[in-house]
């Protein structure tokens, strides 16, 4: 990548340069002072793009926190404020009973929640993906 967009760069101020019609003497030194700005444009471009794609692969090497993501709760989940700390409720239906109960959670428990379906639900495709006859199966 970085190879690739300081090889663009060069191949257009060079063809910025070899355009230009041939200058007379006096002339000559503001092309010079425009291709060594472009160079240093060029060798700038190039190394933010080297520190961004450094960042990139930190990024990619450590994984990212949850805490960076901007939080999202489940549907059916409201805001509420209880206490003075934000939580999130979902009216939940009791087995039994006429009235439904509030499931209130914070956003630390919910994050918990968010990650324990997703293991559960890897858990059950990587089951299905190798157990393909049920003789070979077993669900505990």
């Amino acid at each position: 990548m970085r190879t690739a967009l300081l090889a663009s760069t060069l191949m257009v101020v060079a063809a910025m340069a070899w355009a230009g019609d041939e200058p007379s003497a006096p002339e000559q030194k503001a092309p010079q002072q425009k291709t060594e700005a472009a160079a240093d444009t060029a060798a700038k471009q190039a190394e933010q793009a080297r520190a961004a794609d450094d960042t990139k692969t930190a990024s990619a090497v450590a994984p990212q926190e949850d805490d960076q993501v901007p939080f999202k709760p489940p549907a059916g989940y409201r805001p509420k404020r209880i206490n003075g700390e934000q939580v999130w409720c979902a009216k939940q239906v009791v087995l039994g009973s006429r009235f439904a109960k509030d499931d209130c959670r914070n956003e630390a428990e919910l994050r918990e929640m968010i990650r324990n379906k997703e293991s559960m639900r890897t858990d059950m495709d990587q089951r299905l993906k190798t157990c393909t006859s049920k003789a070979g199966c077993s669900w505990n």
